[in-house]
């Protein structure tokens, strides 16, 4: 597969995972930087290529949910009913750490942009690029770490990929498990 062919299809993936958050773009990230480990400029093209495509998908589905939500209001269930307005509460007091961990969580750059649209002072897009940079390098790092440690090959890409999903998974116990706080700072 030529290179053109391969960036292609991880940007499409990185995009796609806006709408359908169960593909494996981060952990697909993660195997290529691992793959790729030695080459600087190919890392650096990587790191690059997957912020900018993860900036545009959030752009892309930023709008969609922008027009779905003012078009016809959907009546989320109740606990993504708190969900949203946890994040919302949270967007409005730390922007860049909600936004950063947020890109990081299973479909946390989805249900952000979801709490974004209901946010008119949450700065989006400026936002949502912090978040695509500080994803692509971390992903890319872990990558990094475990090709550094088992080099490259298929025990490196299976490490990379059951790495990410964990730190995925952790850090959505962790968020959905620590106390809420209200935007006077408050504990709910």
């Amino acid at each position: 597969m030529s290179l053109p062919v391969a960036a292609l299809i991880l940007a499409a993936l990185v995009i796609a995972d806006f709408y359908v958050p169960v593909l494996p773009s981060a952990t697909t990230l993660a195997t290529l930087a691992g793959l790729l480990a030695g080459d600087l400029l190919l890392i650096a093209a990587l790191i690059a290529w997957a912020a900018a495509a993860s900036w545009l998908g959030d752009l892309l589905g930023y709008q969609v949910l922008r027009r779905a939500r003012t078009h016809r209001p959907i009546r989320p269930s109740s606990k993504a009913a708190r969900l949203e307005r946890r994040l919302r509460a949270t967007l409005m007091k730390r922007p860049c750490a909600t936004t950063v961990l947020a890109r990081f969580l299973p479909a946390g750059r989805t249900a952000l942009a979801w709490a974004a649209v209901a946010a008119p002072d949450y700065r989006h897009a400026r936002m949502s690029a912090l978040g695509a940079v500080v994803w692509a390098c971390g992903t890319v790092g872990v990558g990094l770490l475990i090709g550094r440690v088992f080099g490259a090959g298929l025990m490196s890409a299976a490490a990379a990929a059951t790495s990410v999903a964990a730190v995925s998974v952790v850090l959505g116990w962790w968020y959905a498990g620590s106390r809420p706080e209200r935007v006077d700072g408050t504990v709910a």
